[in-house]
């Protein structure tokens, strides 16, 4: 008999509970009215990465973002790296380029890289990804992007790995 009242007594908690806080859950939200797009800018870090370039980098371009810049930045690349930059550069204007050299004081330095690629950046929220990193969709970076507010400065993200056969991914 003790066990019913008890079991009584949470239901009627739960059911206060619920009539209380109704309001919050069932309401709906128009989700798009609510967002407001910051220009970002897509900060990608590169070393010897020219094949994962001319893969990405079109699948970048194609995001369904309004306003984003693309700093691409070549960490003293010894491949065609730079090659493949500069031609998508040419043709397409929201492109910057950073091309760090050996430098006997910052050698290896992806610090060193990364801070002339946020230097170079004109937008104040950024997303870093590198090179070999695909983007999910072509609302990717609209996704990323939803998350930003007046408020909220800093958003991570994460990226999975490609589920493949082998001892490696098991």
């Amino acid at each position: 008999m003790v066990l019913l009242f008890l079991f009584a007594f949470i239901v009627l908690i739960n059911c206060v509970y619920f009539l209380l806080f109704s309001k919050f859950s069932l309401r709906s939200i128009n989700k798009e009215a609510q967002k407001k797009y910051f220009p970002l800018s897509l900060v990608v870090y590169t070393k010897n990465q020219a094949l994962n370039l001319k893969d990405n980098i079109p699948l970048w371009l194609e995001q369904e973002y309004p306003d984003f810049e693309i700093i691409l930045i070549n960490d003293a690349s010894f491949d065609d790296t730079l090659n493949v930059m500069e031609l998508f550069e040419e043709n397409n204007e929201n492109i910057k380029i950073v091309n760090v050299e050996n430098n006997e004081t910052f050698w290896g330095s992806k610090k060193y890289a990364l801070t002339l690629g946020i230097k170079k950046a004109s937008h104040q929220r950024m997303i870093f990804t590198g090179a070999d990193c695909k983007p999910a969709s072509n609302k990717w970076l609209n996704e990323m992007g939803a998350h930003f507010s007046s408020k909220k400065q800093i958003v991570l993200g994460y990226g999975s790995y490609y589920k493949k056969k082998g001892l490696l991914n098991n």
